[in-house]
């Protein structure tokens, strides 16, 4: 009878430490990860006594100007920024300025009537392009290429659009001649400078 206990004593013990010793998930659900490649920014104008939150330029379409694929053609970034008075945000921006950088061989963006969005299968007219009071010509890095035009466009977007876009699945953009899909590192991005504009 003893040996009897013994043994169930000693079994009880075995199977409680080899359970211990188990991982408890084998196969867990791996997270999804959001990055982005920009980072967001804020600079304060004590002259103006403003302070701006922006969005670093991210690329869109082509290859960088500075890599080394890059052999002229046409290459772009965008970037969306929001402002307001003084150092701290105490009320909802009411526009957002959503811009394209643009570096080609030649003017890309003479027409800037119209930009147009669409978000999950919905078109959106945001109205006409401005075109930001600066642009370059510079002799190219690369011996392959020819010189570059750079251009900066510009869209003032309400704060309800700009949500709207942010906000979206499946974002496809037209400004001037080029079209672009907002991947989801760019989406991720916009998303991040919404929660900034919330007092």
């Amino acid at each position: 009878m003893m040996d009897h206990v013994r043994f169930s004593l000693t079994l009880a013990i075995v199977i409680t430490s080899a359970t211990f010793g188990l991982p408890q998930n084998v196969n867990p659900t791996p997270q999804p990860i959001l990055t982005y490649s920009g980072e967001i920014e804020t600079s304060y104008d004590q002259v103006k006594g403003i302070t701006t939150v922006r969005l670093n330029p991210m690329q869109v379409y082509g290859e960088p100007l500075t890599s080394s694929k890059y052999i002229g053609g046409d290459e772009a970034r965008f970037s969306a920024s929001f402002t307001y008075l003084g150092r701290r945000l105490r009320v909802q921006p009411k526009t957002v300025l959503f811009s394209l950088i643009s570096t080609s061989e030649d003017w890309k963006y003479s027409d800037f009537r119209k930009l147009t969005a669409l978000v999950d299968g919905k078109r959106l007219n945001l109205g006409p392009l401005e075109h930001v009071p600066s642009f370059t010509v510079s002799a190219s890095a690369n011996p392959k290429s020819d010189d570059s035009i750079r251009q900066w466009i510009a869209v003032s977007l309400t704060y309800k659009t700009f949500r709207r876009i942010a906000k979206g699945k499946k974002v496809q953009i037209r400004m001037g001649p080029r079209e672009f899909k907002l991947e989801t590192n760019h989406l991720t991005a916009l998303r991040d400078l919404a929660t900034r504009m919330v007092p």
